[in-house]
């Protein structure tokens, strides 16, 4: 249909203009290559197509058409494409909520315990691809507008809490799944643009004790264990899917010295990284 009073619209200061926009619609073809580090928390829709992910501590994982992904802000991501490949993208900024009698928290008191050891997608049922149809003609009209975004947003999150288990939805959302939602939200996001536990803790605005505290509540691991892990996926990742030298990603995560980058490799991986690449390799080539 066609959008009425579009000036209107496209000169409001609520219109979405930039990069990184609420709403994203990317259509890519087959061989390409689609990498990026995500500032926002990202639920993904696989409208049509085909790829391998690679993800956190996850390699080449198969996704379909009619999957939903869910990704925390400071993910790092790679999608190879095998076919031609079409995905919605929605970012949630603020704190995720599904309603006002399902918040994360209870979900977590249920369903807390549940493994993370799996990458957990949902599949697309016939009201969120109907939803999904009519949000893509609305904003191919024309509607970009920052209230509609996260009026669609919320409409998301009643549509998945009326039809899908809590059990999925807690599997789904567990990399966010908290006691304390706001602030796991908070360390996501941020985590990549700090260099120590300090820094993490200012940005918190909890006291030195008050921030240890919590973070061991809601993560169940201190905050120096958490970041050095956090740290060890995004280097796992870089061995297996950058071309930058061995160097380089030392350098990159603040490493003194390569023979460091070793240890830290050996240390959380039980290999250096020049044997990470290697076995990378001859797996591309058994492919």
């Amino acid at each position: 249909m066609e959008l009425l009073y579009p000036h209107e619209h496209f000169s409001c200061y609520n219109y979405d203009k930039g990069q990184n926009a609420a709403f994203e619609i990317l259509k890519r073809k087959a061989g390409d290559i689609i990498e990026r580090d995500l500032i926002d928390t990202e639920i993904v829709f696989i409208v049509n197509g085909h790829f391998t992910l690679s993800y956190s501590k996850y390699l080449d994982l198969d996704i379909t058409k009619g999957k939903i992904l869910f990704f925390p802000p400071g993910s790092h991501v790679k999608a190879t494409l095998i076919d031609d490949t079409y995905i919605i993208i929605c970012r949630i900024r603020g704190v995720l909520q599904l309603c006002d009698c399902l918040p994360f928290e209870k979900l977590y008191r249920e369903y807390g315990k549940l493994s993370e050891d799996e990458f957990y997608t949902l599949d697309v049922n016939k009201r969120v691809d109907d939803y999904i149809e009519h949000f893509v003609e609305c904003v191919e009209d024309g509607l970009r507008c920052s209230y509609y975004f996260r009026t669609k947003m919320k409409e998301l999150f009643f549509l998945l809490r009326a039809y899908y288990t809590k059990e999925q939805l807690a599997r789904f959302f567990s990399p966010l799944m908290s006691k304390n939602s706001q602030f796991m939200n908070l360390m996501y996001k941020n985590y990549r643009n700090v260099k120590s536990v300090q820094q993490l803790a200012d940005i918190s605005l909890y006291s030195p004790s008050g921030f240890k505290k919590q973070f061991n509540k809601v993560f169940g691991t201190s905050a120096s264990e958490w970041l050095s892990n956090q740290k060890a996926a995004l280097v796992f990742q870089d061995l297996n899917n950058s071309s930058l030298t061995i160097k380089e990603i030392a350098e990159k995560y603040d490493f003194l010295s390569v023979p460091s980058f070793n240890s830290f490799c050996m240390n959380k991986f039980g290999l250096s990284p020049g044997r990470i690449r290697k076995e990378t390799d001859i797996k591309n080539r058994d492919k």
